[in-house]
């Protein structure tokens, strides 16, 4: 039995209606700050996908409850302030929330990879990783406001230029597995005042 899909719009979403929720393609509505909702057409909201949001001037967004993907280049290059990711999210694209003026990031859910660019861009001062995640990505963090860091134990990959950028960058903690890395992980950043120390 093949599964049902079908291609709508309303007021705010062009949307793809599948047999066990929905996928939100791209967002036509007018307002800056929304809350995207659970539900759809009686269908759980669970992907957001690329490019849905990309360039629309958002301010503030609230993600649906039960979401579990969001798609390359998302949210990229708008407003938004403030990222919670829910619960039920396994799967984030890259660059999904670069390029806005995130300054509070917190994550709920237990994805275990943050790709390329996912966060490049923004105005992040601190860093909160669950333990879900264990690799992000080149250029993930890149071009924030981080003025101190604490990498934790339970991440396992930091490729290069993860971190660049970070001109503000004072004092960074970090695994001592990462300690020959340190050059290329925090390219272009003020490396001669910046204090490492390893655990």
């Amino acid at each position: 039995m093949e599964e049902s899909v079908v291609d709508l719009v309303n007021e705010d979403y062009a949307f793809r209606q599948f047999s066990n929720g929905i996928a939100i393609l791209d967002y036509v509505g007018e307002a800056k700050n929304i809350s995207i909702p659970d539900y759809i057409n009686d269908k759980p909201v669970l992907y957001i996908y690329k490019e849905a949001f990309c360039e629309k001037g958002i301010e503030a967004v609230t993600l649906p409850s039960l979401l579990e993907y969001i798609g390359e280049d998302a949210f990229y290059d708008n407003e938004i302030k403030e990222v919670i990711i829910p619960s039920k999210v396994n799967k984030i694209g890259g660059g999904a929330f670069g390029r806005n003026n995130i300054e509070k990031l917190v994550i709920e859910s237990n994805v275990e990879f943050l790709p390329m660019f996912c966060f490049v861009g923004n105005a992040l001062t601190s860093l909160n990783l669950p333990e879900s995640v264990k690799n992000i990505s080149n250029d993930c963090f890149a071009e924030n406001n981080f003025e101190e860091l604490i990498i934790p134990e339970h991440i396992t990959e930091i490729p290069k230029q993860s971190f660049a950028s970070n001109k503000k960058l004072k004092k960074v903690t970090l695994p001592s597995k990462f300690e020959n890395y340190i050059d290329s992980i925090f390219y272009k950043c003020d490396m001669e005042n910046i204090e490492f120390t390893i655990i």
